[in-house]
């Protein structure tokens, strides 16, 4: 068996839960994986009915780690209520291009609605602050890792700001060759950064984060004016409810 498929499996077993989805939520999905990254597997699953009736408090979150695979995953009712709030996560698993659980049939709708209703101000400012902690970090440790962040969340910003109405991914190659700011040499050198090559030109990297630190500046104003979204919670319920094995209402008169 696929060692991804008998981890989920295997998580289903032990915990008695269904999965409804599962993706990969790190730089696999990103596209820029090197042969040493390891597996950041996220998913929703839905415990049994009981579970959600019981007086006493249950976990949300199954979370399993090792040298290899990051796995973790959220109650379907945790997700919803994040949902509901515009979680950006939630956001980019939904653009994972690697999917090692399809959405259930009858959760397509919640891909539907984090797709077209979410806040894109949430989602804006998330990044915009994911920007600047990554730059900042970057300037205390050089770590090339943040370098690499920041950049990912400029792109994401970029796309949330000025590409709203075409289709939205989370590969950094498909980010860059539609971005306005930033190039594929600019991309390339990171990668060079991350796998540990030498940079003949170290200017390059300070100019990279002088581009980065103009676009966040400039992109002050546009976080403003972004939509602040359309979620319907009672869309969200709904789902929650079908997914439990509820129909309908009642109501309980005497």
């Amino acid at each position: 068996m696929n060692p991804i498929k008998e981890i989920l499996t295997n998580i289903e077993l032990h915990h008695n839960v269904k999965i409804l989805y599962a993706c990969e939520a790190g730089s696999r999905a990103y596209g820029f994986a090197t042969e040493s990254s390891d597996y950041d597997i996220r998913f929703i699953y839905i415990a049994p009915l009981k579970e959600y009736l019981s007086l006493m408090k249950k976990e949300d979150t199954i979370t399993n780690q090792d040298d290899k695979y990051d796995v973790q995953g959220w109650d379907l009712k945790k997700a919803l209520v994040l949902a509901g709030k515009s979680n950006p996560s939630l956001y980019e698993w939904m653009l994972s291009p690697i999917v090692y659980r399809k959405l259930d049939p009858a959760m397509l709708s919640l891909k539907n609605v984090i797709l077209t209703d979410y806040s894109k101000k949430v989602l804006g400012f998330h990044y915009s602050k994911m920007v600047k902690n990554n730059l900042q970090a970057w300037s205390r440790k050089k770590e090339f890792s943040h370098l690499v962040h920041a950049v990912r969340a400029s792109l994401m910003l970029e796309q949330v700001i000025h590409f709203e109405n075409e289709p939205h991914t989370i590969n950094l190659k498909d980010l860059i060759d539609k971005s306005n700011t930033f190039t594929n040499e600019e991309l390339s050198l990171l990668f060079c950064l991350k796998t540990g090559e030498e940079v003949t030109g170290p200017p390059l990297v300070s100019q990279l984060c002088a581009k980065i630190s103009h676009f966040i500046n400039a992109s002050e104003t546009s976080l403003t004016y972004l939509k602040e979204g359309s979620m319907n919670l009672h869309v969200l319920e709904e789902l929650f409810i079908q997914q439990l094995g509820i129909e309908g209402e009642s109501d309980h008169k005497s």
